[in-house]
């Protein structure tokens, strides 16, 4: 099986990366930082990984990409929009660069393989998209109104694909990641905050699975879609003091 990977070079993806080649899969990925990527390469020195430099929000960059696979023979079975930023945008102000910038990495940097795969997944009648999502796409917080909106739209955006494509073998699949040991959970782990071995598992399964929408961890997301119904404001503050607890 061929396996695109964007954003490989740390957390979720890059765990996902070492898992699939340890099964045995093919995988090509992408990320920005030459540096990273060529450290992580070199600690799997495996033949079946390839990878290439490149900046999702930079349509330039990714076609050139998509001429470096198909020069080198690699058509991808299954499709992992992992590459995401996190941008504080509020403060003083709204900074809407950084919000502009959010939304061409976490949405438009999604779309584009989306648009760029999908003809040829119809033409051959399989393929499988999974959009790494966020439950902040349920709720707003603090320093970055961007990121819950971009999740949001991506999420939309895989909802309606999936109904407009249903009647084609192609699947689209969302997770919804709740609470990881990455970046913006560093340091909390605990029953509520899994590794990202834990997380790149999951994506395994999703991809033996059918195109729908997911969450995970189970306890943490389940308990936050039962919190709905609160106010915003409310539960925010309640979150804030929790994980202020949890250092």
């Amino acid at each position: 099986m061929n396996v695109f990977i964007t954003g490989t070079s740390s957390g979720i993806g890059r765990e996902l990366t070492v898992q699939l080649l340890r099964e045995g899969q093919r995988v090509w990925g992408i990320a920005r930082t030459q540096s990273k990527m060529d450290e992580f390469s070199a600690t799997l020195a495996n033949a079946t990984f390839r990878y290439s430099i490149c900046d999702v929000a930079d349509p330039q960059a990714c076609r050139a990409v998509l001429a470096d696979m198909a020069q080198n023979g690699f058509v991808p079975d299954v499709v992992v929009l992992n590459a995401a930023v996190y941008e504080k945008d509020v403060g003083e102000g709204l900074d809407r660069e950084a919000f502009q910038k959010t939304f061409a990495i976490n949405v438009d940097g999604a779309l584009f393989w989306v648009e760029q795969f999908l003809p040829l997944f119809l033409r051959r009648g399989f393929g499988h998209f999974i959009a790494i999502s966020s439950t902040s796409a349920l709720r707003p917080g603090y320093s970055s109104v961007s990121y819950p909106a971009s999740k949001a739209a991506l999420s939309m955006a895989f909802r309606g694909l999936r109904l407009n494509f249903a009647h084609t073998p192609v699947l689209f699949s969302t997770i919804h990641f709740g609470p990881v040991d990455t970046r913006l959970w560093s340091g909390r782990l605990n029953f509520l905050v899994p590794q990202t071995s834990s997380a790149a598992r999951f994506i395994r399964r999703v991809i033996a699975s059918g195109g729908k929408s997911y969450f995970f961890p189970f306890l943490s997301t389940l308990l936050l879609r039962c919190t709905l119904f609160l106010p915003d404001l409310w539960f925010s503050t309640v979150t804030r003091l929790l994980k202020k607890v949890r250092k």
